[in-house]
């Protein structure tokens, strides 16, 4: 063979591979363009009372889900989608995450979605909610078991989470999502104490009842 025939007849493998390889990424960021929601609103579950050695919000933390229901849609604009941490049917365990958005569903009259399979993989709810249109351009809500928070974010595109303090019940993370940057959202770190403060919280207008804050 002639020196450099070689590399000559590469270079139109290499650049079918590259054409092959552009097609395949386009199939693959197509769908997750189509569905990149607009925002999503990351929380912990409200207060628990380990005292009581049950899956339940102790009252604390029911005043919390009852607050948020209230301050989430007036500061941030409507709940379009609501999602939860899986919970077991039959003993609760994990119950809280969905007692949480309760309130706020009742505010919104938004179904809550549970994300079965997420105490397994947190990511497998990433990758469904970036993966259905039902999503896209949307507000999104997600109420989170406080450990696995992170790595849904992470999967989510933000990797800014870190781990959050079992007493911790007051921070929220707000995630904006950029067309002109797909996949990598920009993450907002938020104290809900200092909302529960603010005039958006105080002028906003609900269909819950005004109670205590917690």
């Amino acid at each position: 063979m002639l020196p450099g025939a070689r590399e000559i007849l590469r270079s139109p493998l290499r650049a079918l591979a590259c054409g092959v390889g552009a097609a395949i990424i386009s199939i693959v960021l197509v769908p997750l363009l189509a569905a990149q929601p607009l925002q999503v609103i990351l929380l912990r579950h409200g207060d628990k009372d380990p005292s009581r050695k049950d899956y339940n919000l102790s009252p604390k933390g029911f005043l919390r889900a009852m607050a948020l229901g209230r301050l989430l849609p007036a500061c941030f604009g409507p709940v379009e989608r609501i999602g939860t941490f899986e919970l077991n049917p039959s003993n609760q365990q994990n119950a809280r995450s969905y007692q949480t958005a309760v309130p706020l569903a009742v505010a919104t009259g938004v179904p809550i979605q549970i994300f079965w399979g997420s105490r397994k993989d947190s990511t497998l709810a990433a990758r469904q909610l970036l993966a259905d249109p039902s999503f896209a351009g949307r507000s999104v809500v997600m109420f989170w078991e406080h450990q696995r928070l992170p790595l849904l974010a992470q999967a989510l595109g933000w990797p800014g989470l870190t781990a959050i303090d079992d007493n911790d019940f007051d921070q929220m993370f707000l995630l904006r999502f950029n067309e002109d940057n797909p996949g990598r959202p920009q993450g907002l770190r938020l104290s809900q104490s200092r909302l529960f403060e603010s005039a958006c919280y105080r002028d906003g207008i609900s269909p819950l009842p005004q109670t205590p804050l917690p």
